[in-house]
């Protein structure tokens, strides 16, 4: 792993792999960055491209500071800003896995140039009425730092039709889970929601989304409202089983990506 020291102090770890245009892939709440390695997208995806593979705050060998402001939306993506500048790289895809989307979602809002592809694997949906919108904060960091990841990981297998890997779970169980609580602990005061980003976004963006995910198909109606968006609806699996669809996902992934790359000079 290589090393960036941010502007607040915090030691950032990445790593590149391939060669060809900057492709930054960004993991949510769970894993480190070697989990697109042991999915099987990093050795088809390098071949093409300069992959970045980046342990955000909180995960892998990075920093992992506490409280609620040190996960913040723009932090996250003033960290992606940050890693961009270090390694000199003007505008690069960004491929975000479940909560790291958002940051890929930020950046193409604020700075548009520095994004020339956006893939986002996950679902979103409407925010629901802003007086209940984050009743549900409090209650389940409670449960997290009592539990761990046992329940998230329970509702994964319930509601995956084909069990979770063992392999992932554990994985995911070798997560710091202070930074995932902290990181939803910081939804209040960010005043940001994806849904009302993301019409506005320009950037071309492929969703990858598993149908028992999403079972109301919501993210085919986001898909509706941009000006340059599509769905890869991958029927029959959840958030877990959708991401590990590696030949599905690349079968759409690679020919997006190869539309909008940047053109050699």
């Amino acid at each position: 792993m290589r090393f960036l020291t941010n502007s607040e102090g915090i030691r950032l770890a990445y790593d590149i792999e391939g060669s060809g245009p900057p492709l930054l892939l960004h993991l949510g709440a769970g894993c480190d960055s070697g989990l697109w390695g042991a999915a099987g997208y990093l050795s088809p995806l390098a071949q093409i491209y300069t992959c970045i593979l980046f342990d955000h705050r909180g995960h892998g060998e990075s920093d992992k500071p506490r409280g609620k402001e040190a996960y913040s939306l723009d932090r996250l993506t003033a960290d992606v800003v940050e890693l961009l500048d270090h390694l000199g790289i003007d505008s690069a895809a960004f491929w975000g896995y479940s909560m790291g989307m958002y940051p890929g979602i930020r950046l193409a809002e604020c700075e548009p140039d520095r994004i020339w592809a956006l893939i986002a694997s996950g679902s979103i949906g409407a925010p629901g009425p802003p007086d209940t919108r984050y009743s549900w904060i409090e209650s389940s960091a409670a449960d997290y730092r009592a539990n761990g990841w046992q329940n998230l990981i329970a509702r994964f297998d319930t509601e995956e039709q084909a069990p979770v890997p063992e392999w992932m779970k554990e994985r995911i169980r070798a997560t710091d889970i202070e930074q995932f609580v902290n990181t939803f602990e910081a939804f209040p005061d960010t005043g940001w929601e994806e849904w009302d980003a993301l019409p506005n976004i320009e950037t071309p963006t492929l969703f990858l989304t598993g149908e028992l995910e999403d079972p109301e198909n919501e993210v085919a109606v986001m898909v509706g409202m941009m000006k340059h968006a599509e769905l890869l609806r991958l029927g029959s699996l959840g958030h877990i089983n959708a991401f590990l669809a590696t030949y599905t996902v690349l079968e759409r992934v690679l020919p997006f990506l190869a539309e909008h790359a940047p053109k050699p000079d």
